[in-house]
């Protein structure tokens, strides 16, 4: 599933109904979870064809300035030294900026240093802020609003998974079609797609109402 509902999930009954008869409220609901998987399919293709164009031009990821390491020698008998030289280094991600600042918090003695140490950190964050925002500003506006519409569809598409799941079949035929939805095997064209926990949430409705109809 799209999403884990931990309600229930599937065994493959001994009836093999195609789908659910026109009557049946189950075929509503399996309407609404093609539906969402149509729009999953295409906004996906739109997506991945304007994140393929952005790619080619999106600007670098954020880096921040950390310092500048000294030259260094690396001393080896019987070899000629290896001269490392001073390079400039960068911060590539937040969080490591924030860990360099706990750090350095941590090893200063007095206020005057936790204060120099805040203000520079102050401002490592703040310019990466500034090129995250940068960087969010450049994604093309079709390729947010495809972004959008993909995480709508994926919603429902979990959304109409879980409301199969908890379908409540009201007749021994509407039972015999949820099972048989339920425990289809992967082949082209299935989307649902219960875990173990559904699968056993499902045979217990299934039991239940079977019960209530005399079927032991």
């Amino acid at each position: 599933m799209r999403a884990s509902s931990q309600q229930s999930r599937k065994q493959a009954p001994v009836i093999n109904f195609a789908c659910p008869t026109a009557q049946s409220g189950l075929t509503a609901l399996i309407a609404r979870l093609n539906a969402a998987v149509a729009e999953v399919e295409k906004w996906g293709s739109i997506e991945d064809r304007l994140s393929i164009d952005y790619n080619r031009t999106k600007p670098d990821r954020p880096k921040v300035y950390g310092g500048r390491t000294g030259p260094s020698r690396i001393i080896r008998e019987g070899h000629d030294d290896v001269v490392m030289e001073a390079y400039d280094w960068f911060y590539s991600t937040r969080e490591a900026i924030e860990r360099d600042r706990a750090t350095r918090l941590a090893e200063a003695s007095t206020d005057d240093t936790r204060a120099e140490v805040e203000q520079c950190f102050a401002g490592r964050l703040a310019d990466w802020d500034r090129q995250e925002r940068a960087c969010k500003r450049a994604v093309p506006k079709a390729l947010r609003e495809a972004k959008r519409h993909m995480g709508r569809a994926h919603k429902a598409w979990s959304v109409a998974e879980l409301a199969i799941v908890n379908y409540q079949p009201q007749t021994m035929t509407e039972v015999a079609e949820w099972l048989a939805y339920a425990g289809r095997g992967e082949m082209r064209g299935v989307f649902f797609s219960p875990d173990e926990g559904d699968l056993k949430h499902i045979m217990r409705t299934a039991a239940a109402v079977l019960a209530e109809h005399g079927v032991n």
